[in-house]
């Protein structure tokens, strides 16, 4: 059973190897990345392979480890992690204390998982939002997720008005969008 909060060194793991495209990972290049211990992060990768969330293949002396999308619960934990540690509660958390969003979503390449570890992540942010509170918000964000956040600010009314008519909202109102706000 996948415990989130067994530890750090998870979390971490989880993080990375779902918000990353990246096929695999060695444990050196893990504990480069993650600033954990080898013997830690081997411990913790054994435990998710007997869960069934990430497998591992042999390349010459090395063990790379990959998600294991053939787990009939990847999309479930893919789920739960975006929503409980990854990038869609990480923009939910640099958005929440900022007054005025009446709805925020992501769309694009992420939202329709065609992503790859250097896509941007498209934002669309309806409301009255005060800018000079919502850039650095942003830029920390995008520091934490180590990828680009286009964002697009757009009010209530406009939105309204544009939502039939402008053919960039209605490609985004007709594409996959993941809720945010």
């Amino acid at each position: 059973m996948l415990n989130l909060n067994k530890s750090k060194i998870r979390r971490n793991i989880l993080s990375l190897f779902f918000l990353e495209k990246k096929d695999s990972y060695y444990i050196r290049e893990l504990e480069r990345i993650l600033g954990f211990s080898a013997g830690n992060i081997r411990r913790e990768l054994i435990a998710l392979k007997e869960e069934g969330i990430i497998d591992f293949v042999k390349k010459g002396n090395q063990s790379h480890y990959y998600l294991n999308k053939k787990s009939p619960i990847f999309n479930e934990i893919k789920s739960i992690i975006s929503k409980t540690i990854g990038l869609e509660f990480k923009i939910k958390k640099c958005l929440e204390p900022i007054t005025g969003i009446k709805e925020a979503f992501i769309f694009g390449s992420f939202a329709k998982e065609k992503e790859h570890s250097s896509s941007d992540i498209d934002l669309m942010i309806i409301g009255s939002v005060d800018e000079d509170i919502l850039i650095p918000r942003i830029s920390k964000t995008e520091e934490l997720l180590g990828r680009e956040i286009n964002y697009h600010l757009i009010s209530e009314n406009e939105w309204k008005k544009r939502k039939d008519k402008d053919s960039f909202i209605k490609s985004i109102t007709s594409s996959p969008v993941i809720k945010i706000i």
